[in-house]
């Protein structure tokens, strides 16, 4: 199914973008699809080389000349559930801007499959511009996706099938996370997703999820979605978990901490604790937008 934009975009020719390539003990080789000599304590170096014709995407797009466009790679982990901007570039005026794209993702924020986002998008229209042209600041003009599978995939957040019906959780539920108490204990070992057998939809969702169909898309949406909110739930109902104190690394403390960072990087745990308590409906819409729930890819 073809995604119809509300806005004008450009033709993807307007951006030339080479292959992930990363920095290895051997020097620099591609990035393969799976990387088998991956851990947690592996930080990945990553290099691709981009151009873009940022005067002809402006026109294109119905932008004026005085736009601020952005070149930018996003990163999101399956598993840990993390994600961030790696990379940022303003993309001036220019018929040919050549650029590598450089950044360095600390491995104990990943595991699972590690997705990379590399766009173009608006940060700032200007008068002038064509009616039918982006105007709100993030729209996406040019995007390209590439993921990669990490050989802790299963790691980090381990899943579980099992039948709700013999533990006590709801018989109808979709799934269950389970997270210790410890906070000095090791995430590793700390959280488990279960799934419950008996919910035909999700368990086709979570079987097809290497190559989901678009129903199964928005099931693993949903259910990444809760589970983002439950670490959030679990990391602000603490009040022995704060942003000041060192919490080992890898342990459950430093994980939650980590996740709520990444959610929301323009809040305090404090400033997020007081808004749950004082306006959680504000609160729950907040979440909606972090996790990107039933945002199409």
């Amino acid at each position: 199914m073809t995604r119809v934009f509300p806005f004008l975009r450009p033709p993807s020719d307007v951006v030339s973008v080479g292959p992930w390539s990363r920095l290895s003990p051997d020097g620099t080789e591609p990035l393969p699809d799976t990387l088998v000599d991956w851990d947690y304590s592996t930080t990945l170096s990553l290099h691709r080389p981009v151009s873009v014709d940022g005067l002809r995407l402006r026109e294109l797009a119905g932008l004026t000349e005085d736009a601020a466009v952005d070149l930018t790679v996003q990163w999101f982990a399956t598993n840990s559930l993390l994600r961030g901007r790696a990379w940022r570039s303003a993309l001036p005026v220019e018929n040919a801007f050549d650029v590598t794209i450089e950044c360095a993702l600390p491995g104990d924020d990943l595991g699972g499959a590690l997705e990379l986002i590399t766009s173009v998008t608006l940060r700032s229209s200007s008068p002038g511009a064509s009616p039918a042209a982006p105007a709100r600041p993030g729209s996406v003009l040019w995007s390209d996706r590439q993921r990669v599978v990490l050989e802790g995939e299963n790691t980090l957040f381990p899943i579980a099938t099992a039948d709700f019906h013999d533990l006590p959780y709801p018989t109808g539920a979709g799934w269950y996370l389970h997270i210790d108490e410890d906070l000095d204990g090791a995430a590793l070992g700390s959280i488990l997703l279960l799934v419950n057998e008996r919910h035909e939809v999700v368990m086709r969702a979570v079987r097809a999820a290497s190559a989901p169909t678009e129903a199964d898309q928005r099931v693993l949406s949903t259910l990444r979605a809760d589970v983002l909110r439950v670490l959030v739930e679990r990391a602000l109902t603490d009040e022995g978990l704060q942003e000041d104190v060192d919490h080992p690394v890898g342990s459950l403390g430093a994980l939650l901490v980590s996740v709520v960072r990444n959610a929301f990087p323009a809040f305090s745990m404090e400033a997020l604790r007081r808004e749950r308590q004082n306006a959680p409906a504000l609160f729950s819409s907040r979440l909606q937008e972090t996790s990107q729930l039933l945002v199409a890819s």
